[in-house]
């Protein structure tokens, strides 16, 4: 029942609609527009079904794509899976939308009906996205191959610039230095992270970015990911570290929990960084001997900035002065990834920038 894509398909049709979203042609309008309006409304998980619907009817026509699996019908497919072959194959090309290995793994796919058309629990914040999506998929089930490819490659053409524009701001983001004594920026940063969480985004980023000053492989993970790790410190392709990340009163449990789930990816080194207001004491050796003892997990928790900042820089040999240097820019990058408040973003630039302005 339903219709398996066929990978080789899809990898040829891939390539030829990246090379016609390249060209100079003129593609058509209306695509264009749908996509750059579906974007501008910001549910991202829609942009990356959008992607896997084009690419499957662009691959094969025959396909419904107001299915989500195989058992929506006889020309049922699997979305979920065309989705992430996008993800696989996008070295840095295009932006997706979400950008995780698993770009549907979230409600309404993640456990809805096997037609799209029959979802009901969409929350009002998505709604239009949603409706947009849908409309979209009706218009994509009358093309035939040429004129699905052709969608195709406009939605390629729109989220390549995208992600060109995205480059842009994270290389102008990086590029934020400062010559702040390394007290003062642990107290700037500490009091930036507390005053708003917003839900944890801030600590994560701030984990993340402290972790690039002194490792080359960071992996930061989407906010709320069901997946282990908030931050990942990778290597050769491996994780070597696993870090969870919490902006909210923790419990010993949660370190237990960090010990066994770096474990079952693999990883001997795990991190539990705790920035909260009201947070109790961890009784460390105990869960640090428990997760040895349990888990074969070297388990080490932080409880504030300036613990984690000197935590990193000593057992990597990061020096103070390199954390001066690198360490607003990369904050700013990994606020940006994150997508953490716009409003919030300028203040963190402002916060450096006015330090620097009062150095002088």
């Amino acid at each position: 029942m339903g219709i398996k894509l066929e990978e080789q398909a899809m990898l040829l049709t891939l390539d030829e609609a990246l090379a016609l979203a390249r060209g100079g042609e003129q593609l058509n309008p209306v695509w264009l527009a749908r996509v750059e309006h579906l974007g501008e409304l910001g549910m991202k998980t829609y942009i990356a079904a959008l992607g896997g619907a084009l690419l499957a009817k662009a691959s094969n026509p025959a396909v419904d794509v107001l299915t989500q699996d195989e058992g929506g019908g006889p020309n049922g497919y699997s979305l979920r899976r065309a989705a992430e072959f996008l993800t696989q194959q996008n070295d840095g090309r295009y932006h997706l939308g979400a950008q995780g290995r698993w770009p549907l793994n979230n409600r309404p796919f993640l456990g809805g009906p096997s037609r799209i058309d029959e979802f009901t629990k969409i929350s009002s914040k998505a709604r239009p996205s949603f409706e947009a999506f849908k409309d979209s998929l009706r218009q994509l089930n009358r093309l035939d191959r040429r004129q699905a490819l052709e969608a195709l490659a406009a939605f390629l053409r729109v989220r390549m610039a995208v992600q060109e524009a995205e480059q842009s701001a994270s290389r102008d983001a990086r590029s934020l230095s400062s010559d702040v004594a390394l007290d003062d920026l642990v107290g700037i940063i500490d009091r930036f992270v507390r005053a708003d969480p917003e839900g944890g985004r801030r600590a994560q980023a701030l984990v993340a970015a402290v972790l690039d000053c002194a490792f080359e492989d960071v992996l930061l993970q989407p906010i709320n990911s069901p997946h282990a790790g908030d931050v990942r410190v990778m290597r050769e392709g491996e994780v070597a570290i696993a870090v969870e990340v919490k902006q909210l009163p923790t419990r010993e449990a949660v370190a237990s929990e960090l010990a066994r789930e770096a474990a079952g990816l693999g990883a001997d080194l795990a991190l539990l960084v705790v920035i909260a207001d009201g947070q109790a004491p961890i009784e460390r050796y105990r869960v640090q001997r428990d997760a040895l003892r349990d888990d074969g997990t070297l388990l080490r928790v932080c409880e504030g900035v300036l613990e984690l900042v000197s935590l990193v820089a000593v057992l990597t040999l990061t020096s103070v002065r390199d954390l001066e240097d690198k360490l607003p820019g990369a904050l700013a990058s990994r606020l940006q990834e994150l997508e953490v408040a716009p409003d919030a973003q300028v203040e963190w630039r402002s916060l450096i920038e006015d330090r620097l302005q009062g150095n002088l």
